[in-house]
């Protein structure tokens, strides 16, 4: 059994992440990327989570298909687009493995979940997201740093009923997010692996995008319980990356 196959759906039952109403940042990023496209379009979110991107994205008019695996989050995301009264394609599916037509999104986007796999499963992806896109589409890929995570092992943000711990692979490259419940349940952890965009670029090779531009995320102080949402590149958690089809 891989990691994935439990993580997710324990986080979001046991410690309610993803089951909240929408934040004003998943707003914030909806408007960004519509910015970015020049409007609304058609919209493909990949581990769509709680579906507040993806309900962000509907009240500002993108035609929305999200694909989320877990089925507490899945079931969530359809009761918040009831909620503000949108209707967006909520899918319970696997994003390795869910069949969509090709050539029908103008965008796809993946936030906070890239890196599940091996090198070799993220290629993969990277090709079925290439094969989704339409002519002039583009990916919105977040990805996790390296260097926020090796300095960030052993720290991490509190969450009610849980002792969380953030590590680092060093060998794999790799974040580890390590959940230990209070009432002494046993540990769940993620790990996902982490790409500078030199490594990024390598891994590109042969999928059919190509890397185009980059924005930079945010920080998180974990003694000053402060989130920064954009530092600069060196110093940030993750990275926003824009793939086109290559030329």
């Amino acid at each position: 059994m891989h990691w994935s196959d439990t993580f997710y759906a324990r986080q979001a039952a046991e410690a309610g992440v993803n089951t909240a109403d929408i934040h004003p940042s998943y707003h914030a990023l909806a408007a960004r990327v519509t910015q970015h496209l020049g409007g609304p379009s058609r919209l493909l979110e990949l581990g769509s989570g709680g579906g507040q991107f993806a309900v962000a994205a509907s009240l500002i008019g993108h035609d929305v298909t999200a694909i989320e695996r877990v089925p507490l989050l899945a079931s969530h995301g359809r009761s918040l687009a009831e909620k503000h009264g949108v209707r967006p394609d909520i899918q319970q599916e696997d994003f390795f493995t869910v069949r969509l037509p090709a050539a029908e999104y103008d965008a796809v986007c993946c936030w906070d979940t890239f890196g599940i796999g091996e090198d070799d499963d993220q290629r993969r992806l990277l090709a079925r997201m290439a094969g989704w896109l339409a002519p002039a589409g583009r990916v919105y890929l977040d990805v996790y740093t390296p260097w926020y995570w090796a300095q960030a092992a052993g720290n991490a943000p509190h969450l009610p009923g849980f002792t969380r711990d953030y590590g680092f692979d060093a060998d794999g490259c790799r974040m580890l997010d390590t959940y230990v419940p209070d009432d002494g349940g046993e540990p769940f952890t993620q790990s996902l692996r982490c790409y500078s965009p030199a490594d990024l670029r390598l891994l590109l090779e042969g999928t059919g995008l190509q890397l185009t531009d980059l924005w930079p995320g945010g920080s998180y102080d974990v003694q000053a319980g402060h989130w920064t949402p954009e530092v600069k590149m060196g110093k940030a958690m993750s990275y926003t990356a824009i793939l086109e089809a290559c030329t």
